[in-house]
């Protein structure tokens, strides 16, 4: 059995795949994880490059092609077509720093928990952050998630056992962007424990306009803003059942952060009456799935603040938002 699988979301992105895919295979161990390219259905020269690093290692690389069916069905076929005891997801845009990895590989070898934790970076064209998401958790020590923890993850950050992701069925809503959230809270609930490595794996590619998460793209997909968090109330209520507390504190936080996104996108909309609508009826929606996880939103102090008095703080909130932002985004 290989250590880890690496499943790499790939569509249409041949200006960056050579990137993605040159950083693994510069590892020194090669043997001890695979590679699962997932062309989701690429028009352009995806497939090439897929199927040349399947050629130049075929004991690391496989390259898949599928018809398309979007970002969480390539992830579906990757939990379904792995083998290594870990799985982790790589969008076909981003790669990862090669030293770092290979130090993750090293330690995997003597790692049993049910969840990985990594650091993460962001690349922007003229600079690049850490992102640092465990706050006061220690690295390399085992913690329970069923623990009070101060803790937060992201499809860039996670690894989990591939044998968990199938025991309890995790899949993932297709044919939509912005399900990295819905893997997360998978990740969270299949998992009981977890172990931090301050390692810089994985590279986060940011401050491309064409990207999902620009502010242009959120405004014209915002009703798959909405599907996804629609989805993730669902799965909550239904998780809820039979996790601790604790744990969904943790998921909670995932899921503030995919609400509180469609809430900051109407925020956009160029017309008033239009932006103010389609937030409430949102927010009413979300009430209707689970009044227990609309309660549980007012944590946010943003989503706290603009429900306040039946919505009344909305235009000033809206007024200064679209200042701040209009200064970095054209729309």
């Amino acid at each position: 059995m290989k250590l880890l699988t690496l499943t790499i979301a790939a569509y249409n992105v041949e200006d960056y795949l050579e990137d993605t895919l040159s950083s693994l295979y510069k590892s020194k161990f090669l043997d001890e994880f695979e590679v699962l390219i997932v062309d989701d259905g690429s028009k352009d020269k995806t497939s090439e490059i897929g199927k040349k690093y399947e050629n130049l290692a075929p004991q690391t690389f496989k390259y898949i092609s599928k018809e398309n069916g979007g970002h969480g069905s390539t992830i579906n076929k990757g939990i379904e077509s792995a083998t290594g005891k870990y799985f982790k997801v790589i969008d076909g845009d981003d790669w990862v720093n090669t030293e770092a990895f290979d130090q993750f590989i090293t330690k995997l070898r003597n790692t049993d928990t049910d969840l990985v934790l990594t650091q993460h970076v962001e690349i922007y064209p003229d600079k690049k952050e850490l992102i640092d998401m465990t706050h006061d958790i220690e690295a390399n020590k085992i913690y329970s998630l069923n623990s009070k923890l101060n803790l937060e993850a992201s499809l860039h950050t996670i690894s989990v056992k591939s044998e968990l992701l199938r025991k309890y069925n995790a899949h993932i809503t297709e044919k939509v962007l912005y399900d990295d959230a819905e893997y997360v809270i998978w990740a969270l609930y299949v998992s009981e424990d977890f172990i931090y490595f301050d390692l810089p794996v994985y590279m986060y590619r940011k401050g491309n306009e064409n990207q999902s998460v620009s502010k242009k793209s959120m405004i014209k997909n915002i009703k798959m803003q909405e599907k996804v968090a629609y989805r993730l109330v669902e799965l909550d209520k239904d998780f809820i059942k039979s996790i601790s507390d604790n744990k969904q504190r943790v998921i909670l936080k995932t899921i503030i952060q995919s609400v509180g996104g469609a809430m900051r996108t109407y925020l956009l909309f160029e017309k008033y009456d239009n932006s103010k609508k389609q937030f409430i009826n949102f927010d009413s929606h979300i009430k209707s799935i689970s009044q227990d996880v609309y309660n549980q939103l007012n944590s946010n102090k943003f989503i706290s603040l603009i429900r306040k008095g039946n919505y009344v703080l909305f235009p000033l909130i809206r007024l200064v938002y679209r200042i701040r932002t209009k200064i970095k985004f054209n729309y």
